[in-house]
């Protein structure tokens, strides 16, 4: 398999093959590589949540690990995830703001897909992971569409990225049934000295 930048379709495809737990897995494993951007805005800012993000996505792991689903407690933590004072605004903040918007809608879209498992909940997260990137690689925009993505394409934290998720996949796809041992892989196995997938930490 050859997961490709950008490529959603190819994305889809995969997932299709999956289950509804290994693709909200797929996506928990996509978030705590992007959550370490958000602990780097709050420290720089002095503002945000960054405990409440860790606290909705461990709740996430545990529902995978067996925990029967309470749609109330997702709600809750969704609502709290996708509010104003957790998700920085634009127009407030400079430095790692957009990273750290997308570290949280990642963070609460995952929790829709526990609500609601649909393919688009998980889509929506791995283009949270894109255009993390993107605004992490800094390229001109003002060139043909189709360069600008092959350019971003041969960074090194995308080819790191979709090397990754690449991997996550064919393990997942191997894999019948989740288990301990994978989940604990699935959330630790980005050995990046507790920084996110664009260095951030």
């Amino acid at each position: 398999m050859n997961l490709r930048f950008y490529d959603f379709e190819t994305l889809e495809k995969e997932l299709e093959g999956l289950s509804t737990q290994h693709r909200i897995a797929f996506a928990a494993a996509c978030c705590e590589r992007l959550l370490p951007n958000y602990n780097a805005f709050a420290r720089e800012e002095s503002w945000g949540a960054p405990s409440l993000l860790r606290t909705a996505l461990d709740e996430v792991w545990q529902i995978l690990k067996g925990k029967p689903v309470d749609v109330a407690t997702l709600q809750k933590l969704r609502s709290a995830c996708d509010s104003y004072d957790i998700v920085p605004h634009s127009d407030d903040f400079c430095g790692y703001v957009a990273e750290a918007q997308e570290a949280a809608i990642a963070i609460y879209k995952t929790l829709d897909a526990c609500i609601e498992p649909t393919l688009q909940h998980i889509i929506e997260i791995a283009e949270r992971v894109a255009f993390t990137i993107e605004f992490s690689t800094d390229w001109d925009v003002s060139i043909e569409t189709e360069k600008y993505i092959e350019t971003i394409a041969r960074h090194p934290f995308t080819v790191r990225e979709m090397a990754k998720q690449n991997e996550i996949l064919e393990r997942l796809k191997n894999t019948k049934e989740l288990n301990y041992d994978l989940l604990e892989w699935l959330r630790t196995s980005f050995d990046n000295g507790g920084k996110s997938l664009i260095d951030l930490g």
